[in-house]
């Protein structure tokens, strides 16, 4: 009796030793992870200025066909396992959100409009490449010439 109860004990403590670390990394890989472009706006701006200009990102930034080819050229049909390419527009515009927040800067906090992706831990490699890709239009968007590379 005395062996069949240590052979129990031994196989809860093998599912707990394996099971917990495992559970729990799952449990990491599924948390929300957004990743977002922070565009600082004008200290004396007003609500309705900020308001006009996030409203014409939200339009104007989610393009089907711009979504399409950089969904073609990062492979997220395969990556995701979807089967056509308007699935991934989907997706993709289903995660954009573009919202007001504010930014870090060497002088402090600085009001700032996100505009980003939302998506889980496992997700962020493609979410980060994603909203780079979105980079040059957000800049044409805005009239802005994009900062020069050094």
């Amino acid at each position: 009796m005395q062996r069949w109860l240590l052979i129990g004990v031994a196989i809860v403590l093998l599912l707990f030793g394996a099971g917990l670390p495992t559970a729990y990394h799952l449990y990491k890989q599924s948390r929300p992870h957004p990743v977002w472009l922070p565009i600082p706006t004008s200290l004396n701006a007003s609500i309705e200025d900020v308001d006009n200009l996030m409203s014409l990102l939200k339009t104007q930034v989610p393009d089907r066909e711009n979504l399409s080819r950089i969904g073609r050229e990062l492979d997220l049909k395969d990556k995701w396992g979807m089967d056509s390419d308007e699935e991934v527009v989907d997706e993709i515009v289903s995660r954009f959100y573009v919202k007001r927040g504010d930014m870090d800067s060497p002088m402090g906090k600085l009001p700032a409009i996100h505009v980003g992706l939302r998506g889980t831990n496992r997700d962020r490699e493609i979410s980060t490449a994603i909203v780079n890709k979105l980079i040059p239009d957000v800049w044409k968007i805005l009239g802005v010439e994009p900062p020069k590379k050094r």
